[in-house]
């Protein structure tokens, strides 16, 4: 079994020369070639980036930054602290692979893009609040949440979450953990994660927000304005959600790529997403 070491490619949060000492530590060797297992250290955004273009198992080293705005590396498996003692766990056997669903997003290209963690639409420097409309059709009645089958939201707002299950510890929880009272410097607590054949959608401070309902042929239209509990909500995973911008801005897309600039968004590119037929796979350690 080879294992191979993974952090980010410009601003590791710890240096690949630190991590081998690690694995020396417990005498286990590292692979730079074809390794069998990732392992990924840094902060949500590295374990993002390394899920979407990764297709072995990787288990996720969360370093905790110090700094009051740093990375909290909430989607972790472990933390750095322990890596000596999972290295062993995965060299004996004590472990598991966790497949976990991951949604396909589209942005004008040819190819799409598998994502594990989530996505996020948001306004860029110097732009007010950005104009967007969001359409959800989901082809089965899965409705726990009471969530229409068909509708179109239009907001006024700092952008949208889209997320998936395991993702949904990041971003996405951050307005639940708030509301609960759970949210602070030192925030260790977990939120509910919702299933893992759901995709979540979080409205990023709206200002405004229009809800309209289509329940199907021959029957009227109904605008309903959402009151604030209902800018976050999970639709099934076999949902088709699509995100156009109703005015011109500077909006960027993150999540998708390496760069930490994002992808400009463009008033007349439409972002597709779909459930992906790709499971990443996450390593587990018994407890």
């Amino acid at each position: 079994m080879k294992l191979g070491i993974y952090v980010h490619s410009k601003r590791p949060k710890i240096s690949v020369k630190e991590i081998i000492k690690v694995f020396q530590s417990v005498n286990i060797p590292y692979s730079e070639k074809d390794p069998d297992i990732a392992i990924v250290i840094g902060g949500d955004g590295t374990f993002g980036y390394y899920g979407r273009i990764l297709r072995i198992p990787m288990l996720f080293v969360g370093i905790n930054d110090p700094d009051i705005l740093g990375s909290k590396a909430k989607l972790a498996g472990i933390s750095y602290d322990y890596l000596a003692r999972a290295l062993i766990s995965i060299k004996s056997g004590r472990c598991f692979v966790d497949k976990r669903r991951m949604f396909s997003l589209n942005y004008g290209t040819e190819k799409s893009v598998d994502i594990l963690t989530d996505i996020y639409l948001e306004r860029g420097n110097f732009s007010h609040g950005i104009r967007y409309a969001l359409s959800v059709s989901s082809p089965i009645r899965s409705n726990p949440e009471r969530v229409p089958k068909k509708f179109t939201e239009y907001a006024i707002g700092n952008g949208v979450i889209i997320s998936t299950s395991f993702g949904s510890g990041g971003y996405y929880s951050y307005p639940q953990r708030i509301k609960q009272g759970k949210f602070n410097v030192n925030d260790t607590a977990t939120h509910k994660r919702f299933s893992d054949n759901r995709i979540g959608i979080c409205h990023i401070i709206p200002t405004f927000l229009l809800r309209e309902k289509n329940e199907g042929r021959g029957k009227k239209k109904n605008n309903i304005r959402m009151i604030s509990e209902q800018i976050q909500y999970t639709v099934p995973i076999e949902s088709t959600i699509k995100i156009n911008l109703i005015r011109n801005a500077n909006v960027r897309l993150y999540g998708t790529t390496d760069d930490s600039k994002g992808t400009a968004v463009l008033i007349d590119k439409e972002i597709s997403i779909i459930a992906s037929n790709r499971f990443a796979k996450i390593i587990q350690l018994y407890k």
